[in-house]
């Protein structure tokens, strides 16, 4: 999956010159937490966001800030993130999720040839992994355990069209140091009869008490 058909087009941006109220204002109205900050040609400069503001009303109120004579900072350009992790349409959102995940971020600017041209957020990863995931509607996922071996895939594919079951996602996960998770959801209400017959073709299927005791 691409950063580039996942995230935001129509984006709300700010300039470096726009009042701290401005801003504020306009994540209000929107309903968004990441302000991006674009000069002339929508050529991205920083970023704003909900938390920098917060902490600018408090500087001013507490007389921490230097900056002006009230002692606040008065434009987004003095609070502003300059030193900026940015994305191109053609990066994964596997990078994405590495991204925020290390940089502790809750979004990111999408930027192409320093022109910005959308915005990526937890929340956009998030649809975008139930999507794949197929999470709405009938179906129930099983974990099976395989060796890492792709034949070992191909076999579990194979065994679940014997049985005609509709399989509506498969995710592989690694399991141990020579092994396999294989998250299958199936499209069927008994899924008892599904790992019972998986059983007997030699596959090993999880159980909740496999992996947890009620206390």
């Amino acid at each position: 999956m691409f950063v580039g058909p996942r995230m935001k087009r129509d984006l709300v941006t700010v300039t470096a010159g726009a009042t701290l109220e401005e801003a504020a204002r306009l994540l209000k109205a929107h309903r968004i937490h990441h302000l991006p900050v674009v000069e002339e040609g929508n050529r991205l400069v920083g970023i704003v966001t909900d938390t920098d503001l917060r902490n600018a009303t408090l500087e001013g109120m507490f007389g921490v800030a230097d900056s002006g004579d009230s002692g606040r900072p008065a434009t987004v350009g003095e609070i502003m993130t300059r030193e900026l992790v940015t994305l191109s349409p053609g990066d994964t959102l596997d990078d994405a999720m590495l991204v925020l995940s290390r940089e502790r971020i809750g979004a990111l600017p999408v930027v192409d040839r320093e022109r910005l041209v959308g915005i990526v957020t937890k929340a956009d990863i998030l649809t975008a992994l139930l999507s794949t995931l197929d999470i709405e509607g009938l179906g129930v996922r099983i974990e099976v355990v395989l060796r890492r071996d792709v034949k070992e895939v191909a076999r579990l594919v194979g065994a679940l069209a014997d049985m005609q079951v509709e399989v509506r996602s498969l995710v592989l996960a690694p399991h141990g140091a020579e092994g396999y998770a294989a998250f299958v959801r199936v499209a069927t209400i008994d899924v008892a009869s599904v790992r019972d017959r998986l059983r007997e073709k030699g596959f090993s299927v999880g159980e909740l008490s496999d992996f947890y005791e009620p206390g």
